[in-house]
């Protein structure tokens, strides 16, 4: 007779029913959280026995690391007829960018400044690539105050011009510096924060994560097991991931008291950390099969959501 499932078990079963992750992104999940501070590579082998658990097949990742490397996220190397496989310079600089929003989150020290990208008209016509651009923008948080102009409230700088750099437009917009000069006389940039960002999708998908996660967080226990572990933090990282980028992390200033985006991230610390050393443990026995190609824990991973000591050895 089959033992019976544990509750974490069953909710690691649940979630996979009702939101599968998808390979592509997945694959950029992990390779950015869990195989980036051990030297990032991955025999493709080895990342299918990491994911299989979570519901992706082979033949499914597969097609989406090809199309991963075609989008130059990932590069492959071939070593007779196995690949590995690691983040490309662009995938790099990407994940890097996304880091510091998934780990750090809003900062406490905004001190009213803000940077406006301005797309001007030229002639009759408008900036060719306006609609990529606009994507990439709203990406990294940027918002909408009128059109052709979008702004963000603290020094982004850097990120936009490798926003326009990257679609080839340095020459065609610019990047301004800005403080709110009306001191309650006249329209506040900060007043047109509903106008520019949907907040209150934000805010839902910040409650649906902890109504999802938060048991997982009290199922953890004596039992848990290594491969759970993994499957725990791949999970919500992903899940955190995919919010946290459609959040503009705006300065806590500019946000509501009750603000759910603050307890998801705690749960989401909380929980990284209470099955992290597991969760090692489990990608240990699949990825140091290859001492080459393989590195220990850089421990700069203890920064993530605040400081966290590693285990006593």
């Amino acid at each position: 007779m089959p033992e019976p499932q544990s509750t974490l078990q069953l909710l690691i079963h649940a979630l996979l029913q009702r939101d599968p992750p998808r390979a592509k992104s997945l694959s950029v999940t992990l390779l950015g959280d869990a195989i980036g501070p051990h030297g990032g590579n991955i025999w493709l082998s080895d990342l299918i026995d990491l994911v299989t658990p979570l519901g992706i097949n082979e033949r499914l990742l597969r097609t989406s690391v090809f199309r991963l490397v075609a989008q130059d996220w990932l590069q492959s190397e071939r070593h007779g007829r196995r690949s590995l496989y690691r983040l490309s310079e662009s995938g790099q600089e990407l994940t890097a960018a996304a880091s510091e929003r998934i780990y750090v989150g809003s900062r406490n020290d905004w001190n009213g400044d803000w940077t406006l990208v301005i797309l001007p008209r030229f002639g009759n016509s408008s900036l060719d690539g306006r609609g990529a651009l606009r994507r990439e923008l709203v990406w990294a948080g940027f918002g909408a105050i009128a059109p052709g102009i979008f702004a963000l409230p603290r020094n982004q700088t850097v990120r936009a011009r490798k926003v326009l750099a990257k679609l080839k437009v340095t020459d065609k917009a610019l990047i301004l510096s800005a403080h709110d000069m009306n001191k309650g006389q006249g329209l506040l940039l900060g007043s047109l924060v509903s106008q520019c960002w949907d907040l209150e999708n934000v805010a839902q998908q910040y409650r649906q994560f902890s109504d999802t996660f938060a048991p997982m967080l009290e199922a953890i226990d004596g039992h848990t097991r290594p491969m759970q572990a993994f499957a725990v933090r791949a999970l919500t990282i992903h899940e955190w991931r995919r919010i946290v980028l459609h959040d503009p992390q705006l300065p806590q200033q500019m946000l509501p008291v009750d603000w759910p985006g603050h307890a998801a991230r705690e749960l989401c610390g909380k929980l990284y950390w209470k099955v992290f050393d597991l969760a090692e443990e489990h990608l240990n026995q699949v990825i140091q099969r290859d001492p080459s190609h393989f590195q220990a824990l850089k421990p700069h991973v203890y920064q993530r959501f605040g400081n966290h000591s590693p285990r006593s050895s």
